[in-house]
């Protein structure tokens, strides 16, 4: 038992501190496009209760499986399973946590739009990139921005390659010699171009953001990172224990039952969470508490899949 308390421990140390931001979460827990597009999927099907019963939903999945450990031994494929998937949840009750921190700022319900940059010069991007760093340190963990600072390093590889062929292509070869690293930069400057463009709306939306009324942000929604935090500590902590579980293969079953039958515990903290909502309306005076209570749970969803769908394209760029 100890070795297994060591991992759960260790596991959620290294969570914890990767904790600071979405962008180190994302790369820790090695969260895929297919990942979030799982998260994204069963997300918008939680249309009656909202973020609550969207984690609801997929802790009954990993229960349901386990149940079957009172009477079976669980292959290690039926445990394997279910980490992506606990992974995915986790990773986005973090990115809740951060959203209620205010970490990351309630965006609109809109998809914010895209600002053109087609343009603007090379230089003039990599100098506001610069002097946006020197400002937000943190920038620097931005997929953009790292996206444009890899293409910045193709381009110089490329020109020092060019530069180096230059003299010894022939006469007659040297109009397609020029078309092909025009052509390839172009493809590095459009990319360039695109990815100053995400940086650009996101900047936009959180401005628009900060003038809009929204229940997110009429609420203290701050509050809730404590029950956020015991929520990814706890679905660490069944994630850690089916990896460990999965690899040890070795006097497991108990261990295995044992996480059945402590899921009340696991599923309060969900519960908890709309009790929180309820709470947060009834104190907020909002006409209809029960209604205000099912609109908090509708606009985290909307909010976790728009964050969702912004890291997955951030992640494709």
């Amino acid at each position: 038992m100890r070795d297994i308390e060591k991992r759960i421990t260790g596991d959620w140390i290294d969570i914890r501190e990767a904790g600071g931001d979405h962008y180190s979460l994302q790369e820790f827990l090695n969260i895929k496009v297919p990942d979030i597009d799982s998260q994204i999927s069963a997300l918008s099907a939680s249309t009656d209760e909202g973020a609550p019963e969207y984690k609801r939903t997929l802790l009954h999945s990993v229960f349901l499986t386990l149940e079957s450990a009172k009477f079976q031994s669980l292959s290690t494929d039926e445990l394997e399973a279910h980490r992506p998937k606990l992974g995915g949840l986790l990773f986005t009750i973090l990115v809740q946590k951060l959203l209620c921190s205010g970490a990351i700022p309630v965006g609109r319900k809109e998809k914010p739009e895209e600002i053109a940059t087609g343009g603007i010069e090379l230089n003039t991007i990599i100098s506001d990139l610069k002097e946006r760093i020197s400002r937000q340190p943190e920038l620097q963990k931005h997929p953009a921005v790292k996206n444009i600072y890899m293409q910045l390093n193709i381009y110089q590889k490329e020109k020092e390659k060019m530069q180096e062929l230059s003299p010894k292509i022939k006469e007659d070869m040297e109009p397609t010699f020029k078309q092909n690293f025009e052509e390839a930069f172009e493809r590095i400057f459009d990319s360039i171009r695109k990815n100053y463009s995400i940086i650009l709306s996101e900047e936009a939306a959180r401005k628009r953001a900060a003038e809009e009324k929204d229940i997110l942000k009429l609420l203290p929604i701050k509050s809730l990172v404590p029950l956020l935090t015991g929520q990814a500590t706890e679905i660490s902590r069944i994630r850690s224990t089916l990896a460990f579980a999965a690899e040890d293969k070795y006097k497991t079953r108990s261990i295995l039952v044992n996480l059945y039958e402590g899921r009340e515990k696991t599923l309060s903290l969900v519960e908890a969470e709309s009790r929180a909502y309820l709470d947060f309306c009834s104190q907020a005076e909002r006409p209809n508490p029960e209604e205000c209570a099912a609109n908090t749970a509708t606009r985290f969803r909307e909010e976790l899949v728009r964050i969702l769908e912004r890291i997955k394209t951030q992640i494709e760029n």
